[in-house]
């Protein structure tokens, strides 16, 4: 029997950074907006029973994915108040409650919405929401009115079950990465990204067939996050330390873009089937290029070899806004030293030059439409 260890009375303030399933949101700090990732907190929302999403190779149960959505559009990157209700050691999980702008129970709005089941009781008498009659007669009114889950529509519970390319559930080597590309290149397609790797590598369902890929960002590189120096024979573990900065642009991709709605253009792909490409997320009424965001804030350089495959107004605005970084030294650029010169100053004399680009109108007039949105 999993020993189980009460919560405590007290009530914090975060943001939800991901919600990986229907009952599970991953909790951040806030950071009253330093620059530093904050500490995170997973928590399972107490006396609820999400459907499950595929695992490798698997498939998911019914009405898993139409929940997990539910939860996350509700959800993600919203403030929120939230208390332990109690944890089981034993399995590493935290349950407690949460609210929304204050009032709103956010396993209330998924019960009454049909889209997870309560746990009467857990093995424990203090395994349970102290909600848990409230979260039984909502559950019961959603069964009575077919909601969610409980929906009596025949074959819905099949039609809700996605069918998965084999990317989706940890197998990419079908992945027709070339054949994709090709079907798409240079189009606007939707996705959801489920993974940051870091701040200039995300991974992502292209919707809406579901296919799970890798994309480096096109035209930049932020600074890695640690990874394990490649060696013979390891006798002990050895990696390389962060580079600078890596962890913040990390973290400045993650409040954009994880688990968002995003628009991604395909520019190529590599030998490992990873894209290259561009990716938009919405901010308001706009939709912002994470690319030039990240490069703008000192978080990314610019680099040619993927950047020539994107169009060239797009390379010049990543190319001005690296120069800008560099001039104001932001962030990466802190200690940056502008190469040395053989060029001598002509000061008062005239003098025959060519011009060899003009960048200043690309930049002023380049607007894109994407849906409702404008990227300025």
């Amino acid at each position: 029997m999993a020993a189980s260890i009460a919560g405590g009375t007290t009530w914090y303030r975060a943001r939800v950074k991901a919600v990986p399933s229907g009952d599970c949101l991953v909790l951040m700090g806030l950071n009253n907006d330093r620059p530093e990732p904050p500490p995170e907190k997973t928590i399972t929302l107490a006396s609820l029973i999400a459907p499950r999403l595929a695992c490798r190779g698997g498939v998911d149960e019914p009405f898993a994915w139409d929940s997990r959505e539910y939860s996350r559009k509700l959800c993600v990157g919203k403030e929120i108040t939230f208390r332990v209700e109690y944890a089981v050691p034993s399995i590493g999980r935290e349950f407690g409650s949460v609210y929304l702008g204050g009032d709103k129970n956010v396993a209330m709005l998924i019960v009454s919405a049909g889209w997870a089941k309560v746990r009467e009781q857990g093995q424990q008498k203090e395994e349970a929401s102290p909600f848990l009659a409230e979260l039984l007669r909502l559950e019961e009114q959603a069964k009575e009115q077919g909601l969610g889950r409980w929906s009596k529509v025949p074959g819905a519970a099949g039609a809700s079950i996605r069918n998965l390319p084999p990317s989706a559930t940890g197998d990419p080597s079908n992945l027709d990465a070339m054949g994709l590309l090709a079907a798409n290149k240079g189009s606007l397609m939707q996705g959801i990204v489920e993974q940051v790797r870091d701040g200039s590598t995300v991974r992502v369902y292209l919707l809406p067939d579901f296919q799970f890929v890798q994309l480096f960002v096109a035209g930049i590189q932020a600074p890695s996050m640690v990874r394990r120096a490649a060696v013979e024979t390891v006798v002990e573990m050895d990696f390389t330390p962060d580079d600078p900065f890596g962890a913040e642009a990390k973290y400045f991709t993650e409040l954009c873009c994880l688990n968002r709605d995003v628009w991604i253009v395909l520019e190529g792909v590599d030998r490992f089937s990873n894209f290259i490409g561009s990716v938009y997320y919405p901010e308001g009424e706009t939709a912002k290029d994470l690319g030039l965001e990240l490069v703008e804030n000192g978080l990314a350089k610019y680099v040619e070899w993927s950047a020539n495959m994107m169009e060239d107004d797009a390379k010049w605005r990543l190319k001005a806004a690296e120069l800008q970084a560099k001039k104001t030294r932001l962030r990466m650029w802190t200690n940056y030293e502008p190469p040395a010169t053989n060029s001598n100053a002509i000061p008062d004399q005239n003098f025959t030059g060519e011009v060899i680009a003009t960048v200043l109108f690309k930049l002023i007039s380049h607007v894109i439409c994407i849906g409702r949105f404008l990227v300025l």
